[in-house]
């Protein structure tokens, strides 16, 4: 794991060699967790309140120590997010069994939480086009 792990940073450190410096920092090997929370929409809901309830919870996500970025996510079944944390201590501080018990009273079912290590990140935003 640890030659896969060096095999990975070099690769993005030529990457980012090869790129150029004004997109330098289109390519991280900073060592976040990158968290998938899944749970499902109760029946009847329709998608304009969970879009709702999406932008209500912004200002709470923003406030939240140790999280580097949240992408909400949704489709005709569920909703819920992929989040990239400084690490797994801030992300498990933020998925307690409050946080389940609520998603819970939401949905009727507890929520799928599942935890990634992230060596490397990837933002293609910065490449020029």
């Amino acid at each position: 794991m640890a030659a896969l792990r060096s095999t990975l940073i070099l690769f993005a450190l030529t990457v980012m060699a090869q790129v150029g410096a004004a997109s330098a920092q289109t390519v991280n090997s900073e060592k976040l967790v990158a968290t998938v929370v899944i749970a499902k929409i109760p029946p009847g809901v329709p998608r304009a309140k969970i879009d709702e309830g999406i932008v209500a919870a912004v200002p709470t996500y923003q406030k939240i120590p140790g999280l580097v970025r949240k992408v909400f996510t949704v489709n005709d079944d569920t909703y819920g997010g992929v989040y990239l944390w400084a690490d797994r201590a801030a992300a498990e501080a933020w998925f307690t069994p409050e946080f389940i018990a609520k998603v819970k009273a939401r949905s009727g079912t507890e929520p799928q939480i599942l935890y990634y290590d992230s060596p490397i990140q990837l933002d293609n935003r910065a490449l020029p086009k």
